[in-house]
Formats: C-alpha cells, structure tokens, sequence
C-alpha cells in the first residue's frame, strides 16, 4: 500500500507528530511505501521520517508572521485573496498525477477533496484548523468565502484526528468526522543525559523559524549571575557564561528534554505534547495575537501542568523571576506532571483505526 503524505509549509510540529505515526503504521504494515510532499521543509521531512520518497511542492497552507511571531494580518489578508482559484488548480493538478492508495495529512485541506475524487480514504490530524486560526485573529484577513471553502474541503475527509488541548469549538464542528486521540508522541527518542553537577537544569527553546533568538539572547544575561542554575541552549548562541550549555545545532532538542527540570519555550504544541509526555514542568513564552499559543497557555494553566511568562519578563527579568518561581509555582506543577494521566500513545489509536478504514 502506497500513501501520499501531504504537510503543510509551517512549522515542524506536524512532521514530527507524523513521524509517529508513521513509525507506528510500519510496524503494523512493513510493506508500506510513503511520498511525503512539501516545500519549505522538505528536507527535515526526509531526515525524520527516512526511506520516503519525496516531492518537493508548496501545498498551499502558510501564514506570514511579523519579527514579534505575531500575525501579520496584511500580507495573510493578500495571500488567501484569490486562494479558491488557487486550491481549486491545485487539486485538478494534483488529481491528474494521482496513483496512490490512501492520503494522511497534517491539515492540507486539499489533500481531502483530491482523495474524495480519487476513491481513496483521506485522514488528517492536527490539533487546531485553520479555519479556526484564521476565524480568531481581527480584524479576521481571510475572507468567510475561504474560511467556508476550508470546512467544505475538511468535510471530504475520512477521519480527522485530534489530540488533546484542541479547542472545543472544532471538535464539535467536526463531530462527525472527528476521534479524539492521546498525544501523539515518538516512542524511540534518544534521550541525552547532561552532566549538572547537582544544579538546576533549564532548557531553553527557540522556535524552528528561530522566532526567539535575540530574545533568548538577551534572557541569558538576565541570568548570568544565578549559579545554582545551569541553562541549555542551541549552539547557535555563542555564550561564554559560566552557567550556559550548548547543544548541537542539528541536534534535536526533544532528545534533552526528559533530563531537564524545566522547559522554557512557545506554548507550540509540539513542546507542551513532549514536555507533558515526558512529566517535564514548563515554562511558556505567549506570542501577540497568536490564537493557538494562547489557547495552549490557558489549557495548560488551567491543569497546572504549565506556567507563563511575558516575552518582556523573559527578556528582562528571568533572573530574577526564576528563583521566586522555583519557591512557589514549579513545586505545583511539579506535582501535577508526576501524577497526571493523559496518555500519550496518539499514534498507536490513530494507526489502529486508520487500518480499519482500509
């Protein structure tokens, strides 16, 4: 059997949480053969999910950010200005050179049409839709006509997956094709042990469009002078602290986080999804006008599984909110990670019933 793998040009949540389920379907399904289609990232596509076949085409899904991270509402409000003409090409394009067995997507909305054309069964999983991402930002720059085109294209599919912290308002708009699943974790991470000396342990993460740079920059002099603590952060940023470590550039920083006692990071879901699987408490830095971060910090928060910080506080001050955070907070959701019982086997639900499907 021969799946299209379509993933969207943001981020590397998604193709991480494919990873998974892709790990999980070759187990159950040896024979299976993969061609994963993107563009930005096509590259880290192939490297963590390896022995795919590869196609390297924009699958029509981006949003433009400000420097801040934030939404830059003018230039989403030109590029999904004539996006129905452009989704419908695409699909007409897309069907003419179609020869595979079943589709999984992260949310190329799409993929599920081009599917519904072709006979073939289409799964999608994401934790939040674009069209709610784009319903939530005002002035709202996509027009209803595209936000209804998404929903009509996301109706085609067979199944949509979503794990936990998904919104409520998509799990009861997609009712009828919707599962909720566990989190969606890789089950193989090489965990790196650091060597700590005893002291306290904090990764810092930057976004995989390196978003949080010059602000992490300056978080690590806030806390040059706080000893008993030792901070992780890419090579990247080049630091002679006495009380700074770096990680390889290339390496993943999931692979660290079970060995941290703190995560400080965007509440992208990705990290919540790995810290929580990991029993890591964590530390999150909002992002102006970003619907799903704050949706994220205010699940979290209400669970105490996390904590927020202001993107000032964490370039100003961290040295000294840390120490009266340890005392107080981190004690709280220490003890809410260590007990807490979201399960994080996604992959193996999702896989399960996909095979049911074909």
């Amino acid at each position: 059997m021969h799946f299209k793998v379509y993933l969207s040009d943001e981020g590397f949540g998604h193709i991480v949480r494919q990873r998974a389920i892709v790990e999980v379907l070759r187990e159950k399904m040896p024979s299976i053969e993969l061609t994963l289609q993107t563009q930005t990232h096509i590259e880290a596509a192939g490297t963590y999910i390896p022995g795919a076949s590869l196609i390297k085409r924009f699958n029509n899904i981006h949003w433009d950010k400000q420097p801040n991270g934030s939404p830059d509402l003018s230039k989403i409000s030109q590029r999904y200005e004539n996006y129905i003409e452009q989704s419908n090409r695409y699909i007409e394009s897309e069907c003419d050179e179609f020869d595979y067995d079943a589709i999984l997507s992260d949310f190329v909305y799409e993929a599920f049409p081009i599917g519904k054309k072709m006979g073939v069964n289409t799964f999608g999983v994401a934790h939040f839709t674009w069209d709610w991402f784009f319903s939530k930002l005002y002035p709202p720059p996509v027009h209803t006509d595209v936000i209804r085109h998404f929903m009509s294209m996301a109706d085609q599919a067979t199944r949509l997956y979503f794990p936990p912290f998904t919104p409520e308002e998509i799990i009861h708009h997609y009712k009828g094709k919707a599962l909720e699943v566990p989190l969606i974790l890789h089950s193989k991470i090489d965990h790196k042990e650091v060597d700590e000396g005893g002291k306290f342990k904090v990764l810092i993460m930057d976004s995989g469009a390196g978003v949080l740079s010059e602000s992490i920059r300056k978080a690590l002099v806030s806390v040059a002078e706080l000893n008993d603590f030792l901070f992780f952060v890419s090579s990247k940023f080049e630091s002679d602290q006495a009380n700074v470590r770096h990680i390889p550039q290339n390496a993943l920083m999931v692979d660290y986080v079970a060995n941290m006692d703190l995560v400080i990071g965007r509440a992208g879901f990705n990290t919540i999804s790995e810290c929580i699987g990991l029993r890591t408490p964590m530390l999150l830095i909002g992002e102006a006008m970003n619907p799903e971060m704050n949706e994220n910090i205010l699940l979290l928060k209400k669970q105490h599984l996390g904590s927020f910080i202001s993107m000032q506080t964490f370039e100003n001050g961290l040295g000294f909110y840390l120490p009266a955070f340890l005392k107080h907070e981190y004690k709280m959701i220490q003890g809410m990670m260590s007990k807490h019982e979201i399960a994080s086997n996604g992959a193996e639900v999702i896989t399960n019933d996909l095979l049911n499907h074909l």
